[in-house]
């Protein structure tokens, strides 16, 4: 079919539609990307992007089986307080974790964060600047400096001198 037959019968089906039915050009339109030149850049960006994701899928390969691990590790602490061998079992463990990149969050003394403690409660003080963790109920975890598990902590607050 010509391009011309092509409008004539646009037209026909339009007017029975009162639809408006041109034809600017009869060559296909073609998208061309921004330059020549931008093509190897993108090229570049999407290799480095795909690389940097393959890597951080592996260095955080094995978080989901460490947060499994993490009540085995608390229950060894518990019992290693009272038994040397837990102790050693703990100690073994504890190791093998760490190198792996889990690391304990410090949080006794420290201001309370948000992004790596659950505060259970409040606790009156005037000791401490309010805000202050003072005492560590679970121990939080990072894996290769993401949180696994927040600390759940209490935190200080002032005392309130004037109670009516």
């Amino acid at each position: 079919m010509s391009p011309e037959e092509k409008e004539d019968q646009c037209n026909s089906e339009a007017k029975s539609r009162s639809l408006n039915c041109s034809f600017a050009s009869t060559e296909p339109v073609r998208r061309t990307p921004r330059s020549a030149n931008a093509l190897p850049a993108d090229l570049d960006n999407v290799l480095r992007r795909s690389a940097r994701e393959k890597e951080e899928n592996v260095k955080y390969a094995s978080e989901k089986l460490i947060a499994k691990l993490l009540p085995v590790l608390d229950s060894l602490d518990q019992a290693a307080k009272h038994d040397e061998g837990t102790k050693v079992l703990y100690a073994q463990l504890l190791g093998i974790l760490s190198a792996e990149g889990l690391t304990a969050i410090d949080a006794v003394g420290k201001k309370f964060d948000p992004y790596q403690h659950e505060a259970l409660f409040q606790v009156e003080t005037g000791e401490l600047e309010e805000g202050t963790v003072v005492e560590e109920i679970q121990k939080g975890y990072l894996f290769n400096s993401r949180v696994v598990r927040f600390s759940k902590v209490a935190v200080a607050k002032p005392l309130n001198a004037a109670k009516i």
